[in-house]
């Protein structure tokens, strides 16, 4: 039997939806059905998410899908961590989500750093600024009435909502948050300490489950369709690309995986999350898998940095491709320094190529003169931070492990891939460029299994 789930996947910078197809329990086909580009917006000096055009997008692939094959057995929704949107009593979004790399999340977190340990006590979620705990102490500071929101839902919780009705929440993307277990759910103490009411927060929905059907009348006009479910796959994108790889070993061991995309995202599976001081001087995280398990993993800045080199070469009036611009990388001549991907100065953006040229003068007195100079710089300093990374994870899970797994947009990069081969001084396997979108479907194919007891 022929079954066709769509996956909508968005980042921080694009949306993609993907048509899966799946016969004799084995994906037959991928086809991308639309994509689009996430535009930046700001209200009254905020920059916000244009929920409602994502929302959009992913309607207008359902109606593509639903008019090009007549019907479907699924849609997953699964995005970025850490934002939501807040819903009032009237059912509709109070105002647009706002995005985690508002300024002002990086000034709470820098007037609570003394308290950092004691937040990444609570569920083990590494100490960053776009953590969904700065940004609603933010919210807090800026006199915001959390009394008159009726429900909190994060983003792909949000996009399903919309799609069904139905609020709820799903536990790898809470797990994001910085205040949720799958023990405990949210933090009491976290909610009651800074005046959150705990009834905005929908109850847990199982990874796996079905928020419900796509409502009547967002369905295409006209015609008589077969409900669409709504499925809660992982909610978070990072979530699903694990979960393809797990899924493609069909093993229960520990892959170590690095999920390249606007972020890097280096870690591996473990069975609870791990908390010590060691694991948060490392910068590690511990979010929840799809199979209850914990990714235990580091977010180091990926390919955000080329992204925005890229755009303002292109304001410049020079144009490159990413093949291209690996290309220069590769032939350029740089010195045996590095810039850390994770300095503050890199995490907003504009103007990142000059960025990295004043890093570089500052640090140690080097000139970057070409572009191709720059995005060796970039890349070297990637695949050292991801041997750092490899480093810090075998001493803290006391493993070694020979093979990354590297998935995501990043996977395409042969250049980098080479990098990080011959900087950690392990096998590099080349993925799903698109795992999210493939963890997404396979999550629903599981899901439609269990429903019909095959």
């Amino acid at each position: 039997m022929i079954k066709r789930v769509l996956a909508a996947d968005l980042g921080a910078t694009s949306g993609r939806a993907i048509l899966f197809t799946e016969h004799n329990g084995r994906i037959a086909g991928e086809e991308e059905i639309r994509r689009f580009r996430v535009a930046d917006k700001a209200v009254d000096g905020h920059p916000v998410w244009d929920a409602e055009f994502m929302f959009s997008e992913i309607l207008a692939a359902i109606h593509i899908a639903l008019e090009k094959y007549g019907r479907l057995d699924g849609v997953g929704v699964d995005t970025w961590g850490a934002d939501f949107g807040l819903i009032s009593s009237d059912g509709a979004l109070s105002e647009l989500p706002r995005r985690y790399r508002d300024p002002v999340n990086a000034a709470t977190r820098r007037a609570l750093a003394a308290r950092s340990y004691e937040f990444f006590k609570i569920s083990g979620i590494s100490d960053n600024d776009f953590n969904t705990t700065y940004q609603l102490i933010a919210r807090k500071n800026e006199g915001f009435d959390f009394g008159k929101v009726e429900s909190l839902l994060f983003m792909p919780c949000l996009m399903a909502y919309m799609l069904t009705g139905v609020k709820a929440t799903e536990p790898t993307i809470a797990s994001t948050s910085g205040f949720y277990t799958a023990e405990k759910g949210f933090d009491r103490g976290f909610l009651e300490e800074y005046g959150i009411p705990r009834s905005i927060f929908p109850e847990k929905i199982e990874t796996g489950g079905m928020f419900g059907c796509i409502a009547d009348e967002l369905m295409p006009k006209d015609t008589t369709y077969i409900p669409v479910p709504v499925f809660a796959v992982s909610g978070h994108d990072t979530a699903c690309a694990f979960h393809a790889v797990a899924a493609e070993l069909r093993s229960g061991d520990a892959p170590l995986v690095l999920s390249s995309g606007t972020w890097s995202l280096f870690g591996t599976f473990i069975d609870k999350p791990l908390t010590t001081r060691d694991a948060f001087d490392g910068g590690y995280t511990n979010e929840l898998a799809a199979d209850g398990r914990t990714r235990f993993m580091k977010n180091i800045m990926g390919m955000w940095l080329i992204e925005e080199c890229l755009k303002q070469w292109v304001r410049e009036g020079r144009r490159y491709s990413y093949g291209e611009i690996a290309a220069l990388a590769a032939n350029a001549k740089t010195e045996d320094v590095f810039i850390d991907v994770n300095d503050g100065m890199f995490y907003e953006g504009g103007q990142m190529a000059d960025k990295v040229k004043n890093y570089l003068c500052r640090v140690y007195g080097v000139k970057c003169r070409t572009d191709g100079e720059v995005a060796a710089y970039v890349y070297r300093s990637m695949a050292k931070a991801y041997k750092n990374a490899y480093d810090d994870l075998c001493a803290l899970t006391g493993q070694r492990y020979k093979t990354l797994h590297v998935v995501g947009g990043g996977a395409r990069n042969g250049y980098l891939n080479e990098l990080t081969r011959s900087t950690i001084g392990i096998d590099v396997i080349a993925g799903a460029a698109e795992a999210s979108a493939l963890g997404n479907a396979l999550q629903q194919f599981e899901a439609l299994k269990k429903r019909i007891g095959k």
